[in-house]
């Protein structure tokens, strides 16, 4: 598997193509610059976010965690459940969105702790839990493009990352099956389902499947 500084050359080398290129777009459809250029700077921003402080590498222990310091805990939950290297961590779209939900509720839960520990030793402080849900809510309400174009640059920076790590363990198997011959233990015939199953576990949330190491 691309170790973490390649996976971060990667992530980094792609907002640099991403960003223009989505600008260049918008522009090309007649979208006026300013908001042309806020939208590509906000998904390049989410697409840097997302596959440098949120990859899908959170499933283990690895240099991700450091990047939080003192907030790696954050993290230990989401380790213990989420499977290694599997759909859940590694797929294209829903895994990257599940992170990023998994943050906010995590916000939410610290400061409802903090609020639950002052009130048991007699100091009453606002409700900084409601209130910071309440405002995520309507900020995402109140701005709908900016939001989708997180969450879109969100899933385009794992993208990154699980593209490579199929590349690198999926491709090997997929092109051992279709040019290095058999062995006679394996004469058994090959079907279609056979050559897509190294490309499973980033679609498919069911999969048993998991990238090999190589």
């Amino acid at each position: 598997m691309p170790n973490t500084p390649t996976h971060d050359f990667l992530t980094i080398a792609s907002a640099l193509v991403l960003a223009p290129g989505l600008y260049g777009f918008f522009r090309g459809i007649e979208v006026n610059d300013s908001s042309s250029l806020v939208v590509a700077t906000v998904i390049g921003v989410a697409h840097l976010v997302s596959g440098v402080l949120f990859s899908p590498d959170l499933d283990v222990d690895s240099r991700i965690h450091k990047r939080w310091g003192l907030f790696f805990f954050l993290w230990q939950p989401y380790k213990w459940v989420i499977p290694h290297r599997h759909f859940w961590s590694h797929g294209l779209v829903l895994p990257p969105l599940l992170r990023l939900l998994y943050f906010y509720w995590c916000i939410v839960g610290l400061l409802f702790a903090l609020e639950y520990v002052f009130q048991r030793s007699g100091i009453p402080i606002p409700t900084y839990s409601q209130t910071f849900a309440q405002r995520i809510m309507e900020w995402v309400v109140a701005h709908p493009i900016i939001s989708l174009s997180i969450a879109f640059g969100f899933v385009t920076g794992a993208a990154v990352h699980s593209i490579a790590d199929w590349i690198v363990s999926g491709g090997k198997q997929l092109l051992r099956t279709l040019f290095v011959p058999p062995s006679r233990r394996s004469v058994a015939r090959k079907s279609l389902y056979t050559l897509v199953v190294p490309t499973r576990w980033l679609f498919d949330p069911f999969s048993t499947r998991r990238p090999r190491h190589f």
